[in-house]
């Protein structure tokens, strides 16, 4: 590709040498750590490190035909743009073909939701005849093909890299979770969207973010004209009935209220959904195995998005009763007339919202299994304590991802939120706690492990070693 293909889109403050806008490249590079032969290097300011700093080392290697910057290098042939972030995510979707493909394209954003709804609109989709990209938290997906996630929206190269394999393979729809991080960091700067969704905004990343104003603020950028044509906005959210009366361009959905779409009525117990969803258009049946009233909200949402993307009536229909469940999002596992349920909620919204369902459908008992992450929001812990006490009759504390922290200390940190001790155990094992929780319920009960959800994994200091709850927990069935 010539630099100058490379290039198209990105305003160009000055070149010291115009011949080198000719020159075929292989690749891009924008890490030090891991340069690409024949390549143009992208230097920005990242997260913890502006690689401005290291460009000598970097023209050194030998490997990069010339530095995209926001500064004169000397002796060296240069590009200077205003923003190398921004000038890095538009390259990426030039360099891999994404942005002039023929997808259908789907954004999410919000604190909780987010994999639920793109887990139902892929399952719409697919049903549509569509071939699917999902990028999202559990993994990514090109039509066919898994990868590792390592983040729910993975940095500019590896986001066009993944839309690139599913065009290669044919796909025809991209449904991608984007988090306030990529926002803020302009990961998918320049990629535009035919439809956006907004979820719900609740008190998480405050480690990351100032406050919840900046939170909200990052969340807002999918909804401006460099990112999203239509948007598809929670009005039950006090966020998201800002966010609608700033647009020009919005949907509104809400199960409280009537709205673009509503819910004229449903019921649900602890085998699933099933509702009437009204819009302008269409009376909807829907009949889910999902669970609780925050998933009532996810299909309304999901309705909404594929209606407004053009996806006929009983397509929806049915790929929302065709998918059984979203991994690690109440997913559930009957063991000797007991519900276990393993849900991702890490932060006391999402934690609330479970144990509220729960409790709507519950025969007898409800035991709470949780812990918090290490090197995380730590103003959430007694907050999610507090959660956890007021919805479930026993609560069992224990480790989730402690990382470098003590987690003794962070169990120490949940327990200032209780006011009643007397129902609560703590066990720093989280193999132990859940074996505890097996031993403290009975017939009927319904005991939630929340926290980690997918995931597959434990953080120990810094070291990754294997662990599902979902394992645990049919371990737990195998016993029985």
């Amino acid at each position: 590709m010539q630099i100058k293909d490379l290039l198209k889109g990105i305003e160009i403050l000055n070149v010291n040498n115009s011949e080198i806008l000719l020159s075929e490249v292989e690749d891009i590079s924008f890490d030090n750590r891991n340069l690409k032969d024949n390549s143009v290097f992208f230097a920005y300011k990242g997260t913890s490190f502006d690689t401005h700093n290291v460009i000598d080392e970097i023209i050194k290697s030998g490997k990069i035909k010339c530095v995209v910057c926001e500064k004169p290098l000397e002796d060296f042939p240069y590009i200077i743009v205003n923003d190398g972030r921004k000038a890095f995510s538009i390259a990426c979707a030039n360099f891999f073909g994404t942005n002039d493909a023929d997808l259908l394209k789907f954004a999410i954003t919000g604190t909780n939701g987010k994999t639920t709804v793109s887990y139902i609109i892929s399952a719409i989709l697919r049903g549509a005849g569509h071939k699917i990209v999902r990028i999202g938290t559990t993994e990514y997906f090109a039509v066919d093909e898994t990868y590792v996630a390592e983040n729910t929206t993975p940095g500019a190269y590896d986001f066009h890299k993944v839309v690139n394999k599913g065009l290669q393979k044919g796909a025809t729809a991209l449904v991608a979770e984007v988090s306030s991080h990529a926002l803020n960091q302009d990961r998918i700067y320049g990629f535009k969207f035919n439809i956006g969704i907004y979820t719900n905004l609740s008190g998480d990343h405050l480690d990351y973010h100032k406050n919840m104003e900046d939170y909200f603020a990052a969340k807002k950028k999918l909804f401006t004209e460099n990112y999203t044509d239509l948007s598809i906005i929670n009005i039950d959210c006090p966020y998201g009935k800002i966010l609608k009366d700033e647009l020009k361009n919005c949907v509104r959905f809400s199960i409280k209220e009537k709205a673009d779409f509503y819910v004229e009525k449903y019921n649900y117990d602890v085998e699933g959904i099933k509702a009437e969803i009204i819009s302008a258009e269409e009376k909807y049946l829907i009949e889910s195995d999902l669970i609780g009233e925050h998933n009532l909200s996810n299909i309304l949402c999901a309705i909404a998005a594929c209606e407004k993307a053009g996806i006929n009536k009983s397509d929806i229909e049915n790929g929302i009763k065709n998918l059984k469940n979203v991994p690690g999002r109440l997913e559930k596992f009957k063991i000797k007339n007991k519900y276990f349920v393993v849900d991702y909620a890490h932060t006391d919204d999402a934690l609330g919202n479970v144990l509220k369902a729960l409790n709507k459908i519950k025969l007898n008992k409800i035991i709470t299994v949780f812990g918090c992450g290490g090197d995380r929001d730590k103003t959430k812990r007694p907050r999610m304590a507090k959660v956890a006490e007021k919805y479930s009759d026993i609560v069992i504390v224990t480790s989730d991802n402690p990382r470098t922290e003590n987690p003794n200390q962070i169990i120490d940190d949940i327990a200032k939120g209780f006011d009643n001790k007397g129902r609560v155990y703590f066990e720093v094992d989280r193999r132990k706690a859940i074996a505890l929780s097996d031993k403290l319920s009975n017939s009927g009960d319904i005991v939630l492990i929340a926290g980690k959800g997918h995931e597959d994994y434990q953080i120990i200091g810094k070291t990754k070693i294997h662990f599902d709850d979902r394992e645990e927990v049919k371990a737990l069935l195998r016993i029985a």
